[in-house]
């Protein structure tokens, strides 16, 4: 073979795969903006901010609890699909996408900040649940630390926390281990949103990046999601407001009146044991609460992996039916005062 046929096939070859990466990223995309949850009705809000939000509502029972599900890093609402379909279906479920992620649009015109994502938490949660709910925010990663944010805002709405190993502020400065792993995912952070233009979602498997989910009925749409541009965008844009606030030592977490209980991933609690202190912060931070380590399970296979999904759910559960019974006496109390 001549070098000139070689350096063709060659040439061919990667115009080839380049071509199937762009194909594989615009579908991808496509389903991202476009697929629906099955059992949820999909709502659109516009928010102050000027972000057009997009969220999810599943109804259970007429004047039970209601728990609003927000994601973490990377995520989108269909990360709470499989914790979803194991809920006791008497529990209204509300999942949502901040700005950016599927279909929920970023028309802000400042700058990102944290509160950005709080405010429009805040937004939906007084849209889409009722007054005689019991309102309980449930959050993994820095989702968890978006609802800590949002039940200080709007202390009159959420009833209950629980917090899946939530993003500390304080964590970068509090474990040297994960100030050193938070370098190497700045760099793939910066990286991410080209390579993905060009299509490398298709290699995102050849790391086991979703090893976690096998099995799970909704693996291909997170593989799909977490190949789509417009992931990867937000994804940067949170990640690197989120870098620096928690480089710089972030602030104190709000004084609340609730309980805020905290779900552990076994592997954090092994593999950073630091992160417990920084978990008995975020309960001493509510009035009750407990931290529950999750046998076996890992920072993602928490809430997707097919064999931990269904304890979480289990302690989610314990919780918010304790929440809904303080919530149902104190309605109680107040109806007789009124009296």
């Amino acid at each position: 073979m001549s070098s000139l046929t070689f350096t063709r096939l060659t040439t061919a070859g990667l115009a080839a795969c380049l071509a199937a990466g762009v194909v594989h990223q615009s579908y991808a995309e496509l389903a991202a903006r476009t697929r629906r949850h099955a059992g949820f009705e999909r709502r659109r809000t516009q928010c102050g901010s000027g972000n057009i939000i997009t969220y999810h509502v599943r109804r259970g029972a007429p004047g039970g609890p209601t728990l609003v599900c927000e994601a973490g890093l990377m995520n989108t609402s269909a990360a709470w699909l499989l914790l979803a379909d194991h809920l006791d279906p008497a529990v209204s479920v509300v999942l949502y996408d901040r700005a950016g992620y599927r279909s929920s649009l970023r028309r802000c015109p400042e700058d990102y900040s944290l509160s950005e994502s709080v405010n429009d938490l805040v937004e939906v949660i007084t849209e889409a649940v009722a007054e005689d709910s019991a309102c309980v925010l449930v959050g993994h990663s820095l989702g968890g630390y978006l609802v800590h944010r949002a039940a200080a805002t709007a202390p009159d709405r959420v009833h209950g926390l629980m917090l899946i190993d939530p993003t500390h502020p304080r964590e970068l400065i509090h474990s040297r281990r994960q100030r050193e792993g938070s370098r190497a995912a700045n760099l793939t952070m910066k990286l991410g949103p080209w390579s993905a233009t060009l299509g490398a979602g298709l290699l995102l498997d050849k790391k086991g990046m979703f090893s976690f989910a096998e099995g799970s009925p909704h693996y291909r749409t997170l593989r799909l999601e977490a190949s789509a541009p417009s992931t990867w965008r937000a994804t940067r844009r949170e990640w690197d407001y989120s870098y620096a606030f928690m480089l710089d030592g972030g602030r104190p977490l709000d004084e609340l009146r609730i309980p805020v209980s905290v779900i552990a991933a076994e592997s954090t609690m092994r593999d950073i044991p630091e992160h417990e202190d920084l978990y008995d912060d975020y309960v001493a931070s509510g009035s009750g609460g407990r931290i529950t380590t999750i046998e076996g399970s890992t920072h993602v296979s928490v809430t997707g992996g097919i064999e931990y999904t269904p304890a979480t759910v289990k302690v989610i559960e314990e919780a918010v039916a304790e929440i809904a019974a303080r919530f149902s006496t104190h309605d109680r109390q107040e109806q007789g005062d009124a009296a």
